[in-house]
C-alpha cells in the first residue's frame, strides 16, 4: 500500500466516511465527524504511521484535506 492510499485509509477510519466523501476540498465543515478530538488522533496516526514529529503550529494549520496533503508532503511523504 503506497502512501497515499495509507492516508485515504486513515480519513475513512478515523473520519467513519467513505471515500467518495473525501476531497482536497474537505474541512471540518464538510465532514461531520472532524472535531478536535478525532483531528488529534488522526495527527497521532501521521506521527505513528509515517515517523513524523508535527509541531502545534502545523497540527492546527491541517485545516482542510488539501492543507494535510501539502503538510505531508513537506516531510517527504508522497501523498
Amino acid at each position: 500500500m503506497n502512501q497515499s492510499e495509507q492516508l485515504i485509509n486513515m480519513l475513512v477510519e478515523v473520519f467513519d466516511i467513505k471515500k467518495e466523501e473525501i476531497s482536497d476540498d474537505s474541512t471540518p465543515d464538510d465532514i461531520e465527524s472532524w472535531t478536535s478530538v478525532t483531528h488529534m488522533d488522526l495527527m497521532a496516526r501521521f506521527e505513528e504511521t509515517f515517523g513524523l514529529e508535527l509541531d502545534v503550529e502545523e497540527i492546527t494549520e491541517m485545516d482542510s484535506i488539501g492543507a494535510i496533503k501539502e503538510a505531508l508532503k513537506n516531510h517527504g511523504i508522497e501523498v
